[in-house]
């Protein structure tokens, strides 16, 4: 049993039979998705986009981690008590058959989680997120999230929903749907571009609202 972060996407596709499909329905209406930022989210993500702009490529995992992507989702609140909550570094585990008919036990630690429970991560049903430093890109992101998506498939027992995710290279944001055997990955995103930016964060507040629907 391998942990999350050395698996790569081929490697997922060909176990799981998972396949690739451009134009998902689901990823239109994701980027199409939009919500009216109050002058309070719209000071504090310019503020976090002049921050990026000045020291994307001086920050490590760490640094992007807190001094955006944190603060990113707390422009949206993932946070509700006794409902769902972010999870960080949090392990996820599950079991799901190969395309030979082998049981699998899948786990392994995702960075960032939006999940059902208070305690541990119960009905996952986003984040499962991957960032990278720009420079030190040497593994595959997007295989990472992808096998820790069909474990969270696979945890939440036969809820037959998408499950919701992203990763981002430096300033470029890339999201990801996984519904049944298809996946689909968006264009990217650049976090210092105003627009893209606002596209990240309606994205965010998209799936916001589809957790609210679905617990």
């Amino acid at each position: 049993m391998k942990s999350f972060e050395k698996w790569e996407t081929e490697e997922v596709e060909q176990t799981f039979g998972i396949k690739f499909f451009r134009g998902m329905p689901l990823m239109n209406e994701w980027l199409l998705f939009q919500k009216t930022l109050t002058d309070e989210q719209e000071k504090i993500s310019e503020n976090l986009r002049a921050s990026l702009i000045d020291f994307v490529n001086f920050w490590n995992e760490e640094d992007m981690k807190v001094f955006f992507i944190v603060p990113m989702l707390q422009i949206v609140n993932f946070s509700v008590l006794d409902k769902y909550r972010v999870f960080m570094e949090a392990t996820l585990e599950a079991n799901l058959t190969d395309v030979q008919g082998n049981l699998c036990t899948l786990r392994g630690r995702v960075e960032m989680v939006v999940a059902t429970g208070k305690q541990r991560p119960q009905t996952p049903f986003f984040f499962l997120n991957e960032y990278k430093a720009q420079r030190k890109v040497v593994t595959d992101p997007q295989g990472q999230l992808l096998i820790a998506m069909l474990a969270a498939q696979a945890k939440n027992n036969g809820m037959n929903l998408p499950i919701y995710g992203l990763y981002n290279i430096g300033q470029n944001w890339f999201f990801v749907i996984l519904a049944g055997k298809e996946y689909t990955v968006s264009q990217q995103f650049d976090a210092t571009d105003k627009d893209d930016l606002k596209q990240i964060i309606n994205a965010l507040q998209y799936v916001k609202a589809h957790i609210e629907r679905n617990i």
